[in-house]
């Protein structure tokens, strides 16, 4: 997992989760790449969120969503009815080809709502 200090406020890590998903999240050479990756990092240097990205099974996502434990979003759900009863849905960070499926963050509970404002204040400039 890398992680990632960003401003002052680098205090506990907010993990990044992805899966697989070329052309937008993959791992090369044991690093997160893409275009969703560059785009989450770019907003969360610009919001000063200190970091991690690690690479989850989308199954096992679902999992840390449940149990709700530590700051954290899952990189490219779809914000479908009911899920919000789970987590926090980001701003949209890109759009499905050739559906057009909105593909956000969707963070825990736990993440805290300021963190969500300066996120999504970041993504959306």
């Amino acid at each position: 997992m890398a992680l990632i200090a960003a401003g002052p406020a680098a205090a506990t890590p907010l993990i990044i989760h992805y899966n697989e998903r070329p052309p937008q999240h993959y791992t090369q050479h044991g690093k997160p790449q893409g275009e969703a990756i560059a785009k989450v990092t770019a907003a969360l240097k610009t919001a000063g969120i200190a970091y991690g990205m690690r690479g989850t099974p989308a199954k096992q996502q679902l999992v840390l969503l449940k149990e709700n434990k530590a700051p954290a979003c899952m990189l490219a759900w779809v914000d479908l009815p009911g899920r919000e009863r789970h987590g926090k849905f980001s701003a949209v960070l890109y759009k499905d080809q050739p559906k057009g499926s909105e593909r956000r963050l969707w963070c825990t509970l736990a993440t805290p709502d300021e963190t969500m404002q300066r996120l999504n204040a970041a993504l959306i400039k």
